[in-house]
């Protein structure tokens, strides 16, 4: 069946009507009034507000605010015509539902072609925004998205992150490094150990606080290959893992021992699958077991470790000698190793903490105590045993059992004790690890390679002026007792490991020496005196402890010898 043409709006009344008449008789259709109208009068037409701004077409200056709208009785549709803008009319009165036609909306203007084909093609104005929207997608499409340009002040802060803190030294005999991050990959350990100058470094291979990680990614681990060969550093001899805290190879309830080595030996894996050979951590604990009987459990889970990887070693760090924690003396590491096959010696190594060892109460402060130290460690275990080293200060007092770690020379241990370290010719070649706290209050100007030290001709350093230029930020008030809010700040750290470098070959009788030693001391002068105070009334504490249980003792003794005489007495 043929399309018939479009119906085009005039303004001639009399046209409208012949125009309507006509497409009425050819539907077939009579339109039944409710004023009793015949099919063959006109067609009414009424005034309606406009229902849609989408179909307005622009109308002519002759065009009045309220636009004529044309009532015509819509055509049979043909299949598969779409019929557009038809609107359906609510029920009237008596009207029935089968005399309702649909009828179609179109605005009379004078220049505008009807708003919809009666055959149920789309509005022309409908179709020319559809087109219109369809041409801006396809270049929408073809133009692909600029990137954004970056703000100066981002780039300068990826910049200031990414740029090394300290220059890395080279050629020397001491590897000097630090304990870095390594969040969102192992490979950026790396990373952040060039950031502050370091030639040795330690991390954690996997979150120390929980069981379950997820494995080591190959992507990762080709990375951190990649980039020590980069970088220049030697896996085998100079990066050293730290274990899990919650590792306790001493373990004595069997599933905790169970899940306690088999993250040990997932670590150990790790090492391997990296080309890391060396692996730092803790002995553990006896807890409430005898240490004979602990150092045994520990004894066969290194020896088992050992059979079931091939070239990692495993290294057990100095404690400080709290409560029931394994590796406080020397001497438990002798008992230690005379429990482990001869043939797994090889791959047994030992970590000095000076922090740990000292609060255990040995003396590394002196050059006297420090070689006793060495000659004590060289006969009980042999010093071919020592793999590596962590260097830290101690807040605590000596003996004083605490795991406190200070700045380099800010603590009980002193300036000097390092630069027996950083001179010992039997630590050459050894990964020494700052494990140093760097955390600073929030506001406070980061640290920097440069301590700011005067130069020397008494002036201030470029770095000490840049300081006074800049204050500090003014930090937001905070509940009294809040501890004040601190950030991480790797310069310290990398202030540190140029400190202790510079200690190398240093007179240690000359000026130089010993005005760094005393400004170094003052830093830390008000926490050990707190620490010193706090060791002090805890060892009269344990006097009086003790007083009290031998005077409890005495006389228990004395009642007793006291009953015994009365008793004879009334025998004889």
């Amino acid at each position: 069946m043929p399309r018939e043409s479009p119906v085009k709006s005039s303004s001639d009344p009399t046209r409208k009507s012949s125009m309507c008449a006509d497409s009425v008789t050819q539907a077939g259709h009579k339109r039944n009034l409710s004023n009793g109208t015949s099919g063959d009068s006109p067609v009414r037409r009424s005034k309606r507000q406009k229902s849609s701004a989408n179909l307005k077409e622009p109308s002519s200056p002759e065009t009045s605010e309220t636009e004529t709208e044309q009532v015509i009785i819509a055509p049979k549709k043909e299949a598969g015509s779409a019929t557009a803008l038809v609107d359906t009319p609510k029920k009237r009165g008596s009207a029935k539902k089968a005399n309702t036609a649909p009828i179609i909306k179109s605005e009379t203007t004078e220049d505008t072609k009807t708003v919809s084909n009666i055959a149920g093609g789309k509005p022309e104005s409908v179709a020319k925004t559809e087109e219109a929207d369809t041409d801006i997608k396809k270049e929408a499409k073809a133009t692909p998205n600029k990137p954004q340009k970056k703000g100066k002040k981002a780039t300068k802060e990826k910049d200031t992150e990414t740029m090394p803190l300290a220059p890395r030294s080279q050629g020397l005999r001491m590897f000097v490094g630090a304990h870095v991050s390594a969040a969102k990959g192992v490979f950026n350990s790396i990373h952040n150990s060039v950031q502050i100058g370091g030639n040795a470094l330690a991390l954690f291979l996997k979150s120390q606080r929980k069981w379950d990680n997820p494995a080591l990614l190959d992507d990762h681990r080709d990375q951190f290959r990649q980039l020590c060969a980069e970088h220049k550093y030697d896996a085998a001899k100079h990066i050293l893992p730290h274990g899990s805290y919650l590792v306790n190879l001493a373990q004595n309830d069997k599933a905790k021992a169970k899940q306690a080595y088999d993250s040990f030996l997932d670590d150990l894996r790790r090492c391997e699958a990296l080309g890391i050979t060396l692996y730092n951590f803790h002995p553990g604990s006896s807890n409430q077991t005898p240490l004979p009987d602990a150092l045994s459990r520990l004894a066969s889970t290194l020896s088992q470790a050992i059979s079931d990887t091939t070239t990692v070693v495993p290294v057990l760090e100095t404690m400080c000698g709290h409560g029931s924690t394994i590796g406080g003396s020397l001497t438990e590491f002798r008992d230690l190793l005379a429990l482990i096959p001869k043939e797994h010696h090889s791959r047994i190594g030992i970590c000095i903490d000076t922090c740990h060892s000292f609060a255990a109460g040995y003396d590394l402060a002196s050059p006297a105590g420090f070689k006793s130290f060495l000659t004590e460690f060289d006969e009980l275990i042999g010093l071919h045993h020592l793999r590596a080293l962590h260097l830290n200060d101690s807040k605590a007092p000596r003996a004083s059992k605490r795991d406190l770690h200070a700045n380099i020379g800010t603590g009980f241990l002193g300036l000097r004790a390092f630069h027996n370290v950083m001179n010992e010719s039997r630590f050459e070649g050894l990964p020494m690890i700052l494990e140093t706290p760097i955390d600073r209050p929030h506001g406070q100007p980061a640290s920097a390679a440069d301590d700011g030290a005067d130069g020397e001709d008494g002036s201030e350093s470029d770095s000490a002026k840049t300081k006074k230029k800049k204050p500090a930020k003014k930090t937001p008030k905070r509940p009294a007792g809040a501890t004040p809010p601190t950030v991480a700040d790797p310069g310290v750290w990398a202030r540190e490991i140029k400190l202790l470098e510079s200690l190398i070959g240093m007179d240690p009788d000359g000026e130089e020496f010993r005005a760094l030693e005393a400004r170094l001391a003052e830093e830390g002068r008000e926490v050990r005196e707190k620490h010193q105070d706090q060791f002090e009334r805890k060892l009269e504490a344990e006097e009086k402890k003790k007083a009290k249980a031998s005077g409890k003792a005495q006389k228990s003794l004395m009642d007793m010898m006291k009953k015994g005489a009365t008793e004879d007495e009334k025998k004889t």
